[in-house]
C-alpha cells in the first residue's frame, strides 16, 4: 500500500510537469504547506500559469498573492484617475494637485522605516492592516464635505499608508518564494497587477464620463478589491518566526550617518543618482499640472472661442465637442496606463543589453520631448501636442520603471544591496514631497502659505513643461556621458571596485 501511494503521488507530480530537483528546497513560507479545497484560489492554482511558474507547494502562496495583486494594481492605477476627478469633476485647484503629487511622490520617504518595524512587527501584517486603513480612507473620498481639498488629502494619505505594504510584500517574496522560481513569480504578479491596473483605468474613465457625481463608487470598488485582496494574503501560509527581526541596538541616526558616508564615498553611485535626480525633479515637477495646464489653458481657451465664434480653428480639432473629462481622462490616465502596460516586455529585453545609464539616458530623452510638446500645446492652444507627447512619455516610462526598480543593483555588492535600494528610495522620496510643491509656486500666479500669507508666484503657466524639458534633456546627457565611461557592473568587477 505505502509503495502503491508513493507511485501515485509521483505520477502526478509528473504529470504536472514539476521536476524533482525543483521541489526539494525549503517548504514554502517557512515550512508552512497548505491545500486548496475549492474557491478561486484553488482554480487559480490550476491554471497552467500559475503550474508552468512555481512548483506545487508554492502554488498556494502564488494564488492567494494573484488575488492581492488584481487589488494592488487597481489601487495603483488612482492616482492618475485622481488628478481628473479633481480638475474636471470637483474643480481642484493647483494647490489641490500639488497635495496630492506631494503625498504620493513624498510616501516613498516612511519606506525605510519598515525595514526597521520588521525588527518587531511581522512583516505580513504590515501589508494586511495598513492595506485595511488604504480601504477605509478610500471609501472616505464619499464625504459630502471637505470638497477637492479634503479628497486631495485623503487620496495622497492612502498612498503613504500603502508604501508599508509595498515595501514589506517585497521583503516577502523572499519568505514566500524559493529563489529559483522567484522572478517567475513575481513577474506575473506584475503582470497580474498591471492588467488590473488598466481594467480599472477604463472602467474608471467610462464611469466619471456618464456618472461624474458618482465618481467615488469607483474608489469605493477599488477599496473592496484592496480588502478583498487581504482576505486573501492573510490566507498565505508562513512560520510565525519572524525572519526579519534583529535584536541589535544600533539606533536609527547611527545607521542613517553610516549608510549616508558610504554613499558619498561611492563616486559612481553618488554621480548616477545625481543624473537620475535631474529627469525625475523634473516629472515630478511638471507631470501632475499636465491635467492643469490642458484643463485650464487649453481646454477652456477652446471652449470659450467656440462658444463665442472668434475662434472657428481653435473649436474644432479631434477633441471639439468631448467634455474635459473625457479629453483630459484619455491623455492623462488611459493613454499612459496602457502603453506602459504595452511598451515594458520590449524594454525589459533592451535593458538586459545596455547598462542602467544608457537606458535611463533614451528614457531621460523621451521624456524631454514629451515636455516640449506638452509646452508646445499650451503655447499653440492644441490638444494634439498633448496626446503625443503623453504617448512618448508613457512610452519611455514602460521602460523606466524596470529602469527605476533595478538600476541600483548594478552599483552594489551583494552585502549593500539593502542599503542602495533604501537610498535610491528615498531620494526619490525627497523629489517627490518637494518637486510638486515647486512646480507649484513656478505654475502659480499667486501662492498661499499659511504662514506668510500671500505670495507672488512665478507664473510660468504652460511655461514649466519648457523648463522639465531642459532638465529632462540635462537628465539624458549626464546619464550618456555616464555610459560612456562604465566599467561595467559591479558585481562583475568584485567589491574592491
Amino acid at each position: 500500500m505505502p509503495l502503491r501511494l508513493i507511485s501515485a503521488r509521483l505520477r502526478r507530480e509528473r504529470r504536472h510537469g514539476q521536476a524533482a530537483s525543483a521541489d526539494r528546497g525549503a517548504p514554502a513560507a517557512g515550512g508552512h504547506t497548505l491545500s486548496l479545497r475549492g474557491g478561486p484560489a484553488a482554480r487559480l492554482a490550476r491554471l497552467p500559469a500559475l503550474r508552468s511558474r512555481v512548483p506545487a507547494r508554492y502554488r498556494p502562496a502564488l494564488a492567494f498573492e494573484t488575488c492581492y495583486n488584481v487589488g494592488t494594481g487597481a489601487f495603483i492605477s488612482l492616482f492618475l484617475l485622481s488628478a481628473v476627478v479633481l480638475k474636471t469633476i470637483l474643480g481642484g485647484t493647483q494647490v489641490d494637485l500639488a497635495i496630492l503629487a506631494a503625498l504620493f511622490g513624498g510616501s516613498s520617504l516612511f519606506s525605510p522605516i519598515v525595514s526597521y518595524c520588521g525588527r518587531t512587527v511581522p512583516m505580513k501584517t504590515m501589508v494586511t492592516w495598513p492595506t485595511v486603513l488604504a480601504a477605509g480612507l478610500l471609501v472616505a473620498t464619499a464625504a459630502p464635505f471637505g470638497g477637492p481639498r479634503l479628497f486631495a488629502v485623503v487620496v495622497g494619505l492612502a498612498f503613504v499608508v500603502r508604501v508599508f505594504p509595498r515595501v514589506a510584500e517585497m521583503n516577502m517574496y523572499r519568505v514566500v518564494y524559493p529563489v529559483t522560481h522567484r522572478g517567475s513569480a513575481v513577474g506575473w504578479l506584475k503582470a497580474v497587477a498591471a492588467v488590473s491596473a488598466f481594467a480599472v483605468t477604463l472602467m474608471g474613465y467610462w464611469w466619471f464620463s456618464v456618472q461624474p457625481r458618482l465618481y467615488w463608487l469607483v474608489y469605493w470598488f477599488v477599496a473592496a478589491l484592496l480588502v478583498a485582496g487581504v482576505i486573501a494574503y492573510a490566507r498565505i501560509p508562513v512560520s510565525r518566526r519572524n525572519i526579519f527581526e534583529r535584536r541589535d541596538r544600533t539606533s536609527p541616526s547611527r545607521a542613517f550617518l553610516e549608510g549616508w558616508r558610504i554613499f558619498v564615498s561611492d563616486r559612481r553611485f553618488l554621480m548616477y543618482q545625481i543624473g537620475f535626480s535631474l529627469a525625475g525633479f523634473a516629472n515630478h515637477m511638471a507631470m501632475i499640472y499636465v491635467a492643469e495646464i490642458l484643463t485650464e489653458n487649453v481646454l477652456a481657451r477652446r471652449a470659450a472661442d467656440a462658444a463665442s465664434a472668434t475662434g472657428g480653428a481653435a473649436g474644432g480639432g479631434w477633441s471639439a465637442g468631448l467634455s474635459a473629462t473625457v479629453v483630459v481622462g484619455f491623455v492623462f490616465a488611459v493613454l499612459p496606463v496602457l502603453l506602459m502596460m504595452v511598451s515594458a516586455p520590449f524594454w525589459g529585453r533592451f535593458l538586459d543589453r545596455v547598462s542602467p545609464m544608457a537606458g535611463r539616458s533614451v528614457f531621460n530623452s523621451l521624456q524631454a520631448v514629451a515636455f516640449a510638446l506638452h509646452a508646445w500645446g499650451a503655447v499653440s492652444v492644441q490638444v494634439w501636442p498633448f496626446l503625443v507627447g503623453s504617448a512618448l512619455h508613457a512610452i519611455g516610462n514602460g521602460g523606466g520603471t524596470i529602469n527605476w526598480l533595478t538600476g541600483s543593483l548594478y552599483f552594489a555588492t551583494p552585502e549593500r544591496i539593502s542599503l542602495y535600494n533604501a537610498i535610491h528610495v528615498a531620494l526619490t522620496g525627497l523629489r517627490g514631497l518637494v518637486a510638486p510643491l515647486v512646480g507649484w509656486y513656478l505654475i502659480a500666479e499667486t501662492i498661499d502659505l499659511p504662514v506668510f500669507g500671500t505670495r507672488p508666484g512665478a507664473h510660468l503657466g504652460g511655461g514649466l513643461f519648457w523648463l522639465a524639458a531642459a532638465l529632462s534633456a540635462a537628465g539624458a546627457i549626464a546619464m550618456a556621458a555616464q555610459a560612456a565611461t562604465d566599467p561595467g557592473p559591479r558585481e562583475r568587477r568584485g567589491s574592491s571596485a
